[in-house]
């Protein structure tokens, strides 16, 4: 199938039963049956035009934060855009960027330039087209509050530019979500402030993320979406799970709204961890908690 991909006129890289593992935050996973990543823009237009016509299935892989890849893999094509569509470039109070740019990044170009608006971004282990998609935000900070406009294709393979509001920005969801439609960038509207200012809220963000999350160890970022008036941590720990391990993914000891890769972990340990999980606090609090990453 490479052959045929690369004969279809893609010009970036195409590798056949890649695992994926190491390329998602959690370290867990298969293998792509193919897996591209695009020179350009363009690029991305041949690869979907070339799934399309032959009824592959695809998928747009990023950072892999919030993604749990089956033990098997998955079979057809992966894009992915990390370190592919990653371009930047700062205008005034306005940064233009590729969907494959790092959020964290961003926020850091942000602050050498004294713009604020994106400092919670520190603290985000994904790319701007996840960050779009999934209304990246923490506690009060969302991504919505800073787009202008988001550059896509849509399904039926068009290029189009929305503006912000057509994006249908919601907790943790927009209207790129769970639909065939690719983010290739967007231009983000900032305010002008002291850099030195920007900086240390900026350094606070990521501080406190280090301080209250497990980062030394592989996780999808948070396991699952705020319950209405709650925190998924604080009934999860309240449920007495904090600390429980099935295989090796664990429910962290330090936030309970985390699961961890404590060495070896399959995607059939965290799906059974999970179901653990929900089950438990269901029956202690009457709370369903509704899962945040994506199952491939």
């Amino acid at each position: 199938m490479s052959h045929a991909l690369r004969a279809s006129g893609f010009l970036g890289e195409i590798l056949e039963e890649e695992p994926l593992a190491p390329l998602t935050t959690w370290r867990i996973g298969g293998p792509a049956e193919i897996l591209a990543t695009p020179a350009d823009r363009s690029d991305v237009l041949v690869a979907l035009g070339f799934a399309r016509e032959r009824g592959l299935p695809w998928r747009i892989l990023g950072n892999g934060s919030n993604l749990l890849v089956p033990d098997a893999g998955v079979r057809g094509l992966v894009l992915r855009l990390r370190r592919a569509l990653d371009d930047t470039a700062v205008a005034g109070a306005t940064i233009r960027a590729g969907a494959g740019a790092a959020f964290p990044a961003l926020a850091n170009l942000a602050a050498r330039h004294g713009l604020s608006g994106l400092e919670f971004a520190a603290g985000i282990p994904g790319t701007l087209g996840g960050a779009l998609v999934m209304n990246a935000g923490w506690h009060e900070h969302e991504t919505k509050r800073v787009v202008a406009s988001v550059d896509a294709i849509d399904a039926s393979g068009r290029v189009v530019a929305l503006d912000g509001a057509a994006c249908g920005f919601g907790y943790r969801t927009s209207a790129f979500r769970g639909r065939p439609v690719v983010v290739l960038g967007a231009e983000l509207a900032l305010s002008r402030d002291d850099p030195k200012a920007v900086r240390e809220r900026l350094d606070r963000f990521a501080a406190h993320r280090k301080a209250t999350q497990p980062t030394e160890l592989p996780s999808c970022g948070s396991a699952y979406l705020k319950p209405p008036g709650d925190f998924a941590g604080r009934l999860i720990e309240a449920a007495g799970l904090k600390g429980r391990r099935v295989g090796g993914v664990e429910v962290s000891s330090k936030h309970a709204n985390f699961f961890v890769n404590v060495g070896g972990a399959t995607a059939r340990d965290v799906l059974t961890l999970a179901e653990l999980v929900e089950a438990t606090v269901l029956d202690g609090s009457g709370v369903a908690l509704t899962r945040e990453f994506e199952v491939w």
